[in-house]
Formats: C-alpha cells, structure tokens, sequence
C-alpha cells in the first residue's frame, strides 16, 4: 500500500520558514507500525512535489493535514488526485474539527464543501488514520464499500451514494507516546533536512487548559509524555544535520511544566555548544509553575525569549474565555531571577483584542501595565478556529461577535493553474467593543510592535517613560499626529488604512474575488503586501526614517507641553541625541544585503551607554558643552554569525521582505549593536 502524506504550505513565491512535518511524519511512522500488510510512506511539505508524484507514482491513500492556512489548498490536491485517480482514498485530518464540533450538521458542511475528501481523522490522528487504512484493507481496497462503513475515530462521507456522513466513536488517547516510532530516528524526515525547513519536536502532549478561542489539548486526556533518552536522541540527530537553520520549535502546549524539562532545555543548550545548532528556540510556557520556567529558562542560556502570554488582564474576560495566567507579580519575579543570573533576557507577553466583556479601557489598560512592566507587548485580533468553543452558535451569540475576513497571512498561490487562497475569520465588534473601538487599535498595535517591542525606538519611549509619560500615551498622542499629519507621514498612515481595510472583507468569496485581480495578485507575488506591522515597520526603516525622526521631534515637542514635562528644552535636546543614537543602534548590512558591519565607533554629548546600563534610571549625563562620550558600536561572534545564517537562509532581493521574515523568528535584540565605551583594544573572547 503507498501513501503519500503531506503537512502542506503555501510556497509560491515566498521566502518563509516551515516547519518539518512532524505532524504526518507521526501519522505514517504508526501506520507503518500497527498495519500488517507492507505501507511504503512518503511525506511531503511542498504542494508542488505532492501533485507532481501524485500523477507519476500512483499512490494508494492520500492524507493530508488539515488547518486553517492550508484548507483550500488540501481542496486541490484532493481535486487534483481524484481527476487522476477516482480509486485513491484522500483523508484530511487535524483540530478542524474536535468533540466541539463533531455534530452531523457541521460534518455535513464539511464534506458538502470538500466533496473530494473521502475522510477525515478527529482528535489524534495516528490511531484514526490507523483504524482507516484497516478498513480499507478489510473492504478489499473498495470506496463505495468504505465509505458505507463507520470507522472509529473517523469522518466518513457517503454524501454521494447514501447522502450521510459517518461519525465514528471517539478513539481513547495514546498513553505511552512512545507506541509511536520516531520519524526522526528512523529517518523518515531527512530529506527535509536538505532544505531549509525548522524541525519541530514534541515531548509531550495534551494541555489542561481549556480556553475557549484555543483548540490545543480538545481530545486528549492526561498529560502524556515521550520518554527521556528519546528527546535526548532526537535533540542530538537533529542538532548534528540541521545545516539550513538556526531555529527549532518546542510543540508542547507547556513547557516547562515537567521537572525534566530542565534536563531538556540543558540538553539543547549543550548541542548549541558542541554543534552551533539550535541557535534559538520557540516554546510555549506553562502558565502554573514560574519556578519551573525559570530551571527551564536558565539552562537554555538566552537561547529563548520568556514571557507569559496573558491574553487578557480583565478578570470579566478571563472568566469567559475559561483562562487562567500567571500572577504578574510571579512574572516579574521570574525575569528578576533571570537577570540576577546574568541572562539579558526580555521579558514577552501578548494580548487579544476582540474578547468577549473586553473593553477599549480594559485592553489599553494592559498594554499600558505590562509595558511598565518592562515586557515587549504583541497584541493580536482574535479570530475564531474551528473546532473551538468560541467558534461555537452559542458562543457567537452570547457575545455579540461580528466577524469579518482577512487573508491568512503567507497562505495563497497559484499551483497546478489554479490560484488558492486562504482566509481568517476575525472579530470585528463583539459585545463589550464597537467596530470603531476595535479599528483604531490597529494602528496603535503597530506602533507597540514597532517603538516598543522591537524596539527600534525603545530608548526614545524610555526618555519619556522617565517623566513619568506610559509610552502607551505617547504612542497614542504618535497615533494621532499621524492622522493629522499633511506631509509624507499623513501619506504613510492613509496607506496603512488602506492595508486595513483590506482585512475586514464581509466574506470569504469577497477576499478571493479582490486578491484574484491581476494587480492584487501581483502585489503578493512580490510580497508587496504582508503583516501589515513588519511590512511598515521595514518601510518606514528603510524609506521613511529622517521623515519618521523628524516627525517624532515634531510630536516631541507638542507632548512636553500636553504632559507637563519639566525643562522641556532640556528634554527635547537629550530626544536628539537618542533619535540619532536609536538610528545608529541599527544593524548595516553591506554587500548583497548579505554581509553585516561588525563594528563602528561614534561621539554623543550624553552619556547615553550609563543610563541604558543603568535600567534608565536617573538623568542623562552630560558634563559639559564641549564633553564628548566615544562609543564603540559592535557585533558579538554569536550574534553575527547568527544574522548572517538568517541572511543567507531569508536571501531574497526585496530587502524589506527579507527583513520582516527574519523579524518573525528572531529576537528583537538581534537587529541592533551592542554598545559599549569607545577603545582601540581588540574585541574581547565574546567578540
């Protein structure tokens, strides 16, 4: 039996960063385990190579991961080999549909929408997939004879014979993980260290939250877990071929939430240490054990940022999203011990704008106390995923969500002849939030993201943070200069309305109909359009950055006034200086875009290095008129080496698209020098 599995992505015309398929490669490595008869497996990433050998070697059974970046695209595929092969099974599976939303008429939908689709696996898919290719087998490779047959764990679609869709009972977890071969330890996935794909792994599974917006952990029971020695070994033949990447993401709901992750995370550390590989790594923390974050965090080195995504800080809203987070006072004692430690880590955390009883004050509010926190604050729409319980009729109703759609970011493209494109359905107002309300956050948000975040202009916010000025505040008052403003920055914020406007389409066949005309389309193409905060982030760095410093000093000096600033003259001198020290904190890239300048040395009449090193406590220096502080700006070997390994992975001759992809799965903290007094001395080690 020959089955093609694929963990499909959008990759026309993009330079972006995949995942390996872990997922599938699960999927197969069970089937190839638990079925008798001889399953030859192949896996695939790129849609393009799923068609191609789906016409060339005749494959049996064909499934496919199923997610809301990649729903239409799987639709063609199954398209595609049901025109060339009416015989072969196609199965989808994934959190598209949950114990949530397993009902007849939801399923009907489904298939009704998909009609090529013979199944698809629900809850944990390697049992289902399992039980299917069974029941193949049992009805002699036979269609009309499946699809009459009720298969555990499984969607059947007898829509076209006997107008039904089979639902079978809901299959019992797999306890010991490990009754699930490794794909990485048997090879399965090492063609896809060829490209430069970002491995996954995943040490445990389930969650005990149960958020109503998340559909992570819907299904499953207790916490399960893979056993030590084979993380470790998957850890260690990862790190010794992964050339392509410097990235590796943690699939667990909570890490940290076992005492042996600390083992994990030293383990990761040490094959940084020995093989360079992972240079970074992606995690999703436990929200209950802060102490435990920290042995995590400590062991990776820095390799990792740390936060706590809150979501909300509204106890109303908590409630009804049935969350619970980390006390901030357990956070902020968290990020103290790390430092204390000698790791210069940000502390992260994130929010969502549009839940239920959430308010423009309750939202803006948490913005403004995590920020004084110190935390780099992303904020993000909510939008409604399948198999959720906020996605449910009750829940819409219940909170007043009105939705609208958006393009799913990176998911569409042209394959085969036919162009594909992905939605996101958001909420646009919601019980506790108008339309306009939740607008004009998004302008707002950019600016977080841009100043504050990713601190391109952190220095600057912090100068006035040290009057006492949120820079929340002052990002709003920045907000409405730019409405106002008749010049180049007034041109700037129109074109980002505009950019916005185009994520609040009525419909999904509205979205596809604008983005299908030529000139839109070819927008994307060239990845002219995009997140629209790193997109304008990098155009206003790139094209706009004496108008933007020059605009800043402008708003300057009407905030000294509106909040009362003492010695505004003072002030507004020192946000010269730190414009200009904010400018050259940037990273130059030389040559091809492809090559970094290691070092620079620069004068500043502040001492600008001391309050920074300082946590920006007390005044800014500055002697005398005619006093000058040397500074040398320079690149550690690490981090230089780490810049011109995502160069080369995110080479592209759209610097701004390059740019915002590497913005993506590199810390903030990567794009900027450091800083320290000025001397002819050699590097030290680290340099």
């Amino acid at each position: 039996m020959k089955v093609f599995l694929g963990d499909l992505v959008h990759d026309w015309e993009k330079v972006s960063l995949w995942t390996f398929p872990l997922n599938v490669g699960y999927i197969g490595a069970y089937a190839k385990k638990h079925i008798p008869e001889n399953v030859e497996v192949r896996l695939f990433k790129r849609p393009e190579l799923m068609i191609k050998a789906i016409r060339e070697e005749a494959p049996d059974v064909i499934g496919l991961a199923h997610y809301v970046w990649n729903t239409n695209l799987n639709k063609l595929v199954f398209n595609i080999a049901k025109a060339h092969n009416p015989k072969i099974l196609t199965v989808s599976g994934g959190p598209i549909f949950t114990n949530i939303n397993v009902t007849q008429k939801d399923v009907n939908s489904f298939f009704k929408a998909t009609p090529n689709c013979d199944a698809h696996i629900f809850n944990q898919g390697e049992r289902g997939f399992a039980e299917l290719l069974k029941a193949l087998l049992k009805s002699g490779g036979d269609l009309d004879t499946l699809r009459s047959t009720t298969v555990p764990g499984c969607l059947v679609n007898d829509l076209r014979k006997n107008k039904a869709v089979h639902i079978g009972e809901a299959l019992d977890i797999i306890r010991d993980l490990d009754e699930i071969p490794s794909p990485y330890l048997s090879g399965m996935l090492d063609e896809f260290f060829a490209e430069p794909f970002v491995p996954i792994i995943e040490t445990n599974r389930s969650c005990p939250y149960r958020c109503t917006f998340c559909a992570w952990g819907i299904g499953t029971g207790k916490l399960a877990r893979f056993g030590d020695e084979r993380v470790f070994s998957e850890i260690e033949y990862i790190s010794k071929r992964c050339t392509q990447s410097m990235n590796m993401f943690i699939g667990d709901a909570n890490f940290s939430v076992l005492e042996r992750d600390a083992d994990i995370a030293k383990k990761l550390k040490a094959c940084n240490e020995e093989y360079g590989y992972p240079g970074h790594v992606s995690v999703q923390w436990n929200k209950t054990r802060p102490d435990r974050v920290y042995r995590v965090a400590k062991e990776l080195g820095g390799m990792c940022e740390v936060g706590a995504s809150m979501q909300t800080l509204n106890p109303d809203v908590l409630a009804a999203i049935k969350r619970r987070n980390l006390p901030l006072s357990d956070v902020i004692k968290l990020t103290d011990q790390l430092k204390s430690d000698g790791l210069d880590l940000s502390l992260f955390s994130e929010l969502i704008v549009g839940l239920p009883n959430e308010t423009w004050k309750s939202h803006i509010d948490a913005n403004r106390q995590l920020i004084d926190l110190g935390a780099e604050v992303f904020n993000y729409n909510l939008h409604l995923l399948p198999g959720t319980e906020m996605n449910t009729v009750d829940s819409r109703n219940a909170y007043s969500l009105k939705t609208g759609w958006r393009l799913h970011d990176n998911a569409f493209g042209i394959y085969d002849g036919t162009t594909v494109f992905e939605g996101q359905e958001v909420v646009l107002s919601s019980n506790s939030m108008d339309f306009d309300e939740l607008r004009s956050f998004r302008f707002i948000h950019f600016l977080i993201q841009f100043m504050w975040s990713r601190k391109w202009y952190y220095d600057y916010l912090r100068l006035f943070q040290q009057h006492e000025v949120n820079p929340v505040d002052l990002i709003v008052c920045i907000a409405s200069a730019f409405k106002k403003n008749p010049g180049e920055m007034g041109d700037l914020y129109a074109r980002f309305c505009a950019d916005h406007d185009l994520e609040n389409f009525s419909a999904f066949e509205d979205l596809a109909g604008y983005w299908g005309e030529d000139a839109n389309l070819e927008r994307l193409r060239t990845g002219a359009y995009g997140k629209l905060n790193y997109l304008y982030t990098y155009e206003i760095i790139l094209g706009y950055y004496e108008a933007f410093n020059a605009f800043l000093y402008e708003v300057s000096v009407h905030a000294v006034d509106e909040f009362e600033i003492q010695n505004p003259k003072i002030l507004l001198d020192q946000v010269r200086e730190i414009l200009n020290f904010n400018q050259e904190l940037r990273i130059e890239l030389t040559g091809q875009f492809d090559r970094v300048v290691d070092s620079k040395q620069l004068s500043y009449s502040y001492d600008i290095l001391s309050w920074r090193d300082c946590g920006y406590q007390g005044q800014l220096a500055r002697i005398s008129t005619s006093d000058r502080f040397d500074y040398e700006f320079y690149l550690p070997k690490r981090q230089r080496l780490k810049l011109e390994k995502q160069l080369s992975q995110f080479k592209t001759n759209d610097i701004n698209l390059m740019l915002r992809k590497m913005s993506e799965y590199m810390s903030a903290d990567d794009f900027f020098y450091r800083v320290r007094p000025g001397s002819t001395e050699e590097l030290d080690a680290e340099t």
